[in-house]
């Protein structure tokens, strides 16, 4: 009897898989970190594809299907560990027989992994990955990074498509020749002397551990920056002028080299302290009603950082308590409380970093449909499929803001579960910027639609 439950058991979940893959799209949560998350983003960005195919797997490694516009087939192997994707590789198609007893396989997986890097819509992707001391890379007579600065020149936009790959063996190098009809042929080659399966667990430890030629330390002058593009625009304004093109998130993860000035420079009127890598940090109330406080959990590698939202809460009854927020849920089931609780602090924590670089860290409402409406001088009414863009283009305009933000209680209204979070920005004269945001949870208990209403500091610029 056990057998059979068992076997039926499995039968079920391997169901479940097929059903969730038809059409799988990875989420940011698919991802074992939030570079493979930007990577997959910047590939995906360079055309319109469509992707309504069913996807296969197997315990190792998914395969996604795309058709472009021209009806061209695009196919990607994503690996993965643990239900999460750990690299992404573009199948190229090859002029031998590839046996994985000639040990052929990580060479294949490497210039997979280059092509889908050079197909992407940023070029830090494809440095990335390259080491110009350990792999030879020609083209049109050049070799290393120049090569390499050419070739994203000339690569053809949105993809390069390939003619099948040549493989080139030499007295000291394994080599693969490229040919595509619209640019020169390139050569990647590979000296004997190194071991791919090195130069490949290098790449993996540099996905948080980004060049510092092109992720340099935090620094005064990127504040700078920033504040040229918002000088003499009212909030307002500084949203219609960048509502489509608003900023990207910001890989921290090797950048940070002490957490405690970290968040005492993001956070100059909080009172920070820490016990275990439990940081928390804490600042009076607005106004004896909305709560600006923040707790973290810092898990500390040899080359990087990340930082969680700290999961505290406590439920007494259908009271959810917070830190010295306290939510009433008293509309709700059992179950629905205990789906929907999980990650109200993750988005509570979210709204309060705003402003800050911690956001970037705390960032998870990406692929959410969001309305935008902004109350000034006349009412503007802006869209997107992605939540996090109002959030990162909120957070570049209130540098120097303080963040409060609250939820008063979660309801049930005609079988909807509904609830409101109130955002209040207080800059250092004491005005204020305002928002009022709806949040709507799916059958699947997962917030699947929010609308922000912002009322900006009438006439404020900065």
């Amino acid at each position: 009897m056990s057998n059979k439950f068992n076997k039926l058991l499995t039968i079920m979940i391997f169901i479940f898989i097929i059903i969730n893959l038809y059409g799988f799209e990875p989420k940011a949560s698919d991802f074992n970190n939030s570079y493979q998350y930007e990577l997959y983003r910047s590939w995906l960005s360079n055309e319109k594809l469509d992707s309504d195919f069913p996807a296969g797997f197997t315990s190792e490694k998914i395969v996604r299907s795309f058709k472009n516009e021209n009806g061209h087939e695009i196919n990607v192997e994503y690996d993965w560990h643990d239900w999460k994707i750990t690299s992404q590789r573009e199948i190229t198609p090859f002029l031998f027989y590839i046996d994985d007893k000639q040990k052929i396989r990580p060479y294949i997986n490497f210039i997979e992994s280059f092509i889908y890097r050079l197909n992407c819509n940023e070029k830090v992707f494809i440095t990335d990955i390259v080491d110009h001391d350990k792999i030879i890379l020609k083209y049109k007579e050049q070799t290393g990074e120049k090569a390499l600065d050419l070739m994203w020149e000339e690569r053809p936009i949105p993809r390069i498509k390939l003619q099948p790959v040549e493989l080139i063996i030499n007295a000291d190098t394994l080599g693969f020749k490229f040919s595509s009809d619209k640019m020169s042929n390139f050569i990647i080659s590979f000296p004997k002397v190194y071991n791919i399966k090195d130069i490949l667990s290098e790449i993996n430890e540099r996905e948080y551990v980004k060049s510092e030629v092109y992720f340099p330390p935090i620094l005064k002058p990127e504040k700078e920056e920033i504040k040229s593009q918002v000088k003499g625009l009212t909030l307002a304004e500084y949203i219609k002028n960048h509502f489509k093109t608003p900023p990207r998130r910001e890989l921290l993860h090797n950048k940070i080299k002490n957490i405690q000035e970290f968040l005492t420079l993001e956070f100059p009127n909080h009172s920070v302290s820490n016990e275990n890598n439990v940081w928390r940090l804490k600042i009076d109330k607005f106004e004896d009603k909305l709560d600006g406080d923040i707790s973290l959990e810092v898990e500390i590698g040899n080359d990087m950082i990340d930082i969680f939202p700290l999961n505290d809460l406590e439920l007494n009854g259908k009271q959810m308590k917070l830190g010295s927020d306290n939510i009433d849920m008293s509309s709700l089931s059992e179950t629905e409380i205990s789906v929907i609780a999980h990650y109200i602090p993750q988005l509570i924590y979210e709204h309060r970093a705003i402003g800050s670089k911690l956001l970037n860290f705390l960032l998870i409402h990406d692929e959410i449909a969001s309305t935008l409406v902004v109350y000034s001088e006349v009412r503007e009414l802006y869209e997107t499929d992605s939540y996090s863009d109002i959030l990162l283009l909120l957070n570049q305009y209130w540098q120097d803001k303080t963040m409060y933000f609250g939820i008063d209680n979660i309801k049930k209204i005609n079988g909807t579960i509904e609830f409101k979070g109130f955002l209040v920005a207080k800059s250092p004269n004491g005005s204020c910027d305002l928002a009022e945001i709806f949040f709507h949870v799916s059958k699947e208990y997962k917030v699947d639609i929010i609308m922000m209403i912002l009322h900006p500091d009438e006439g404020k610029k900065r």
